[in-house]
């Protein structure tokens, strides 16, 4: 069993398409105040990916509940549709650039006619992706060349029912899924600010489900200022979301199951290189709870004590402001309060979400006039508490009056920044305009050319006022543990 190794070396930051490399000044590293984080042991990889996607197929992992792909297919299959559920631009698509390839071709010669299989995009909410992100979805073995077998996810178009939850909300799937003989779900597992842990049964909610359940999953995220109990990073148990996904889903296996409908997972673990560490298929409710003892094995992190200054690359969620968030909620676990959290994210997509910018226009300018007090002398420490605490107030007023999905965006960054103080956040990036910028509550790191160099001018501008220890993350994905506790 590999042992875990303290992270010591002169870090870098993923940045766009390179590595931000010199920015932390040679005194922080002499004088120890570069604070050691301890990654993960980790698993050993999976030398033989094709082979251990062959016995993913051909044995359940949890025979109990779901036979194995092939059985399925030796004793069941009449010869209708095949859906095979992907992610979407906002993931980083290693696992599905890497299997599905082995899956489609696995699916053909066992006879299934390309006109049978759809390729169905778990969108969720988001957008469909743009023409030159299908290539990073696909890989250039699947695209273009099955790219009339592709389809994003409509959360509000050809969908089916399959009745309603406790409280009444519908459950409804994609039509396209849900009239298929069988649904194939590949996914990866990593973790989630508030769902707890992606991948596995949030494929089918939200990621191909009806736009009105998927608002109801969300809604359960709030408590009466910020979020509920246990919605959090990693949290599955008592998490209200993750409870009521898996409610939801369970009703939609049962109602598929009883028009035989066949319902099987392949979910995959990949360490922080990208390499696998667990491949299996079996039942998706299931097999996801498994698996993420895998993941906590290769993505939990370990500092001894809480920073001063967190400086954490968004790397692939660094796309636009929505979903660095997710960095943010990351790096705040690792700062002391009152120390501040960089974010280094290039933000090319902007906002990235029209609802969370509607909603941060009722923040800012709330934030906007304690600035102008504080400028004029009042306490910064007592002034702008009360300033995020009523603009936090304020924004999720609107989000439950009318909950749309991107809402939660910003009272989850507002709680974060409620977690480090005023004037803590700040944001790196090259992609925001400045009328958006106006609309964050966030400091910028200003100046133009090398990313790198500004972030180190802004380092000792820092160093000037107040030497700090330092944190340096360079994957959002890590759940970062101060002490052994998250």
């Amino acid at each position: 069993m590999p042992s875990r190794r303290t992270d010591v070396r002169v870090p870098s930051l993923p940045y766009r398409d390179r590595m931000l490399e010199g920015f932390l000044p040679d005194p922080i590293l002499s004088e120890g105040r570069l604070i050691p984080l301890r990654t993960p042991a980790g698993v050993a990889e999976i030398d033989d990916v094709d082979r251990a996607l062959l016995r993913a197929l051909e044995v359940s992992s949890t025979p109990d509940l779901v036979p194995a792909l092939q059985d399925w297919f030796t004793t069941r299959y009449r010869g209708g549709d095949i859906t095979i559920i992907v992610d979407d631009y906002t993931r980083p698509c290693v696992h599905q650039r890497r299997l599905l390839p082995g899956l489609l071709q696995w699916l053909r010669t066992r006879g299934v006619t390309r006109e049978r299989i759809s390729v169905l995009i778990a969108t969720a909410t988001h957008r469909d992706p743009r023409a030159e992100e299908y290539p990073h979805m696909f890989g250039p073995e699947i695209w273009p060349a099955w790219r009339d077998r592709i389809f994003p996810h409509r959360d509000t178009a050809d969908l089916e029912s399959f009745g309603a939850m406790p409280d009444g909300t519908d459950v409804q799937l994609n039509g396209r899924a849900a009239r298929s003989e069988a649904i194939l779900s590949l996914s990866d597992l990593d973790y989630h600010y508030f769902a707890g842990v992606s991948g596995g049964p949030k494929h089918l909610v939200p990621g191909i489900a009806g736009r009105a359940l998927t608002t109801a999953d969300h809604l359960r995220m709030f408590s009466e200022l910020g979020f509920a109990p246990n919605v959090d990073m990693g949290i599955l148990e008592g998490n209200p979301v993750y409870e009521y996904k898996r409610e939801a889903v369970r009703r939609i296996l049962e109602a598929l199951r009883s028009r035989g409908t066949f319902v099987y997972a392949i979910i995959s673990v990949l360490n922080p290189r990208h390499g696998f560490v667990a491949l299996q298929g079996g039942e998706i409710l299931t097999l996801h709870r498994r698996l993420r003892g895998v993941l906590d094995k290769v993505y939990v992190a370990e500092v001894p004590r809480l920073a001063d200054v967190v400086i954490i690359s968004a790397a692939h969620l660094g796309l636009n402001v929505y979903q660095a968030g997710k960095a943010i909620n990351a790096a705040s676990r690792a700062v002391r309060p009152g120390g501040a959290v960089v974010c280094v994210a290039p933000c090319p997509d902007g906002f990235g979400n029209s609802e969370f910018r509607e909603l941060m226009k009722i923040a800012a300018p709330i934030l906007r006039e304690s600035a102008r007090r504080i400028g004029a002398g009042a306490d910064p420490a007592s002034e702008g508490t009360e300033a995020i605490d009523r603009a936090l107030r304020a924004v999720q007023e609107a989000v439950m009056k009318d909950f749309q999905i991107g809402k939660q965006k910003p009272v989850d960054l507002l709680s974060q920044y409620r977690k480090t103080g005023w004037g803590n956040l700040w944001l790196l990036c090259d992609g925001l305009s400045a009328e958006d910028r106006g609309l964050l509550p966030f400091r910028y790191i200003e100046g133009g050319g090398d990313p790198a160099a500004r972030l180190r001018e802004w380092i000792e501008g820092h160093e000037e006022h107040s030497p700090s220890t330092y944190l340096i993350i360079d994957d959002p994905t890590l759940w970062v543990r101060v002490g052994g506790r998250s």
